[in-house]
């Protein structure tokens, strides 16, 4: 279930979620000693996130716009064990279920439960003997939108794993009572565990086995409300972009699904890869895409195929579009934002091939609607999701125009699918509550 809010005071739509999730905290707190037979420790929140530029970047070592998302979260209530035993009961990751693994078990066939697994690979680098624990997770992310729900997961199953053992960041071990302030500080004293803790959750997803870059666990872990984080991917420097109040950020879920394991995701990267390595000879000292401009890649496309040429162009425009895109947010203009968007979206279409029939569909209809500046892909691509910026004062019009011409579209009628279509707010990236009664 997701919320469309019917106010315009973002004021307003705070304290409705602050309650609605005080009420829901109470119940799943119940709910959890009823499953388990004693109460949570711990409540972990873990926002969902959109990226606004940048995409399929952050693997080559580029820039990326990502932010946090407050109104869809994933949630976690979590009690420490003292021996190697795991019991978990999910709600919404995936389908509801309880499972009980242990810190030594082989690769689980539940393939949501391959994340926590990836995650105690990591622990186990650092720790000789890792506890397990108690967890109930309860998520309102949709899985396979393109919004990180499985990154989500990521980073709370290594949260949940500290605060049964202990944290490392990089350089020191840290008690669980330490590293909860450091991460719920958000400041630069947390850039040391909170890069620590990103990487550790890239990590744990390359274990699964996909293939992607360390961006969305940076967004889900440091963003601020009412930011977007640039961030580049080869140092993993940050810093915060401050997003206009009168500009709408509209999610417009194809509700068609994907799996980045089947589909192309890792096959586009390795096209691109082989590209810059028949090329690189020509620039020694460029270490990814990331270091070609197009003048490079016009001057040596004889050495590629058609094919390796479109995927090395798109990281390379990507690039120039991320800086392009911040230069007209902070000058408010919002027409060219919203062509440089648009110019994202053919890019990701055309030359790394990773939308799909809907997507464009979805796309088309959303610029084509009054008060829309721009709208693209956001995520992996094969399905899942598009961003829309909105003028602010025609974002609901333009939530319920655009939801009713995607679904009356031929094309869309035929497969019986239906628009989910709402408005993303900024927020805080994780959050850990310790509880007590």
């Amino acid at each position: 279930m997701l919320y469309i809010f019917q106010t315009e005071s973002r004021r307003d739509i705070i304290k409705l979620i602050n309650l609605k999730m005080q009420n829901l905290a109470e119940k799943d707190f119940l709910f959890f000693k009823k499953i388990f037979g004693y109460e949570p420790e711990y409540q972990i929140t873990c926002p969902s996130r959109v990226n606004l530029i940048g995409e399929h970047t952050d693997y080559h070592e580029s820039f990326v716009l990502p932010m946090a998302i407050d109104n869809i979260k994933m949630f976690a209530y979590l009690h420490t064990r003292k021996d190697q035993k795991i019991r978990l009961y999910s709600l919404g990751v995936r389908k509801s279920q309880r499972v009980e693994i242990n810190i030594n078990d082989k690769r689980n066939k539940i393939r949501w439960v391959q994340y926590l697994q990836g995650a105690i690979i990591q622990y186990k680098k650092k720790f000789k003997n890792i506890c397990g624990f108690d967890i109930f997770i309860k998520s309102k992310i949709p899985s396979g939108g393109g919004l990180s729900s499985s990154s989500a997961l990521t980073m709370i199953s290594l949260i949940a794993l500290g605060l049964s053992n202990k944290f490392f960041d990089g350089k020191n071990y840290l008690s669980a009572n330490a590293a909860v302030n450091i991460i719920n500080q958000k400041n630069e004293h947390s850039k040391k565990l909170m890069r620590e803790l990103s990487l550790w959750g890239c990590y744990s997803e390359w274990w699964y086995g996909t293939k992607g870059g360390a961006m969305d666990h940076f967004a889900l872990m440091v963003s601020r409300s009412k930011n977007a984080i640039l961030l580049d991917n080869r140092n993993f420097d940050y810093k915060y972009i401050n997003l206009p109040r009168d500009l709408a950020i509209i999610i417009c879920d194809t509700m068609v699904r994907h799996n980045q394991l089947y589909s192309g995701f890792a096959e586009r990267r390795k096209q691109a890869e082989i590209g810059f390595g028949k090329i690189k000879k020509y620039f020694p000292e460029a270490k990814t895409i990331r270091d070609l401009s197009c003048a490079d890649l016009q001057k040596y496309s004889y050495e590629l195929s058609s094919l390796e040429y479109k995927r090395i162009k798109h990281p390379i425009t990507e690039k120039t579009r991320v800086f392009d895109f911040i230069k007209a947010l902070k000058n408010h203009n919002y027409l060219k934002m919203g062509q440089i968007i648009n110019d994202a979206h053919d890019s990701l279409k055309n030359d790394y091939e990773v939308s799909c029939q809907e997507l464009d569909i979805m796309q088309k209809i959303a610029k084509e609607t009054d008060g829309c500046f721009g709208a693209r892909i956001t995520g992996g691509g094969f399905g899942g999701s598009i961003v829309a910026f909105v003028e602010e004062k025609k974002a609901r019009e333009f939530i319920a125009r655009v939801r009713e011409r995607y679904n009356s579209h031929p094309e869309i009628k035929a497969q019986n699918i239906k628009a989910d279509i709402w408005r993303a707010y900024s927020g805080d990236g994780l959050k850990i509550k310790k509880l007590s009664r």
